[in-house]
């Protein structure tokens, strides 16, 4: 019998880690785990769009490195400020996993998924929107701490933001920002 959710368990891609250095983080997962070729993302949260904080208006500034292993993203997240759940992460729990990703195939992928989550009764904890030359990203982060200990993110990429993940992916050089 096929699950209902069966569509979101194949989707998951990512586990992210609150760090206060990416530099140091960077290093320790290229030396102890292999993981190579990471590409940065500086200031990301500058340029995004539709901020959202525990059902707010959010105003969060973080970076973030992302390398592969296999197929599942390993994100690094600095807070760089404003109210956000990485500063709460860090303020409450120090640094370390703080969630993990299931990418959707698109727009429509990730209203279900929300959809499925909140009728679950999971709250919707931050989230924005990121455009760029690349392609966009729209995010959110689903506070799902009482159930497995992080936050869950849910999310899709479009356009050529798809592809540029999927050439790091392959071990590729590749420029986020821009």
């Amino acid at each position: 019998m096929r699950n209902v959710r069966d569509y979101l368990g194949a989707r998951f891609d990512q586990i992210c880690f609150v760090t206060q250095d990416l530099d140091q983080s960077i290093a320790y997962w290229r030396k102890t785990n292999g993981v190579q070729n990471w590409a940065l993302a500086i200031d990301l949260g500058k340029n995004q769009t539709e901020k959202e904080y525990w059902g707010r208006p959010g105003d969060f500034q973080f970076s973030c490195a992302y390398g592969f292993s296999g197929e599942t993203m390993i994100e690094l997240a600095r807070h760089d400020g404003g109210r956000s759940l990485y500063g709460d992460w860090i303020a409450d729990k120090g640094y370390g996993v703080h969630h993990i990703g299931f990418r959707l195939p698109d727009s429509a992928g990730y209203e279900k998924a929300i959809s499925d989550y909140e009728s679950d009764g999971f709250v919707r904890a931050m989230g924005a929107y990121f455009q760029s030359r690349a392609g966009s990203c729209r995010w959110s982060y689903y506070d799902t701490r009482e159930a497995i200990g992080c936050y869950t993110e849910l999310y899709y990429l479009d356009g050529g933001a798809l592809e540029v993940m999927e050439r790091h992916k392959r071990g590729e050089e590749v420029q986020l920002m821009g």
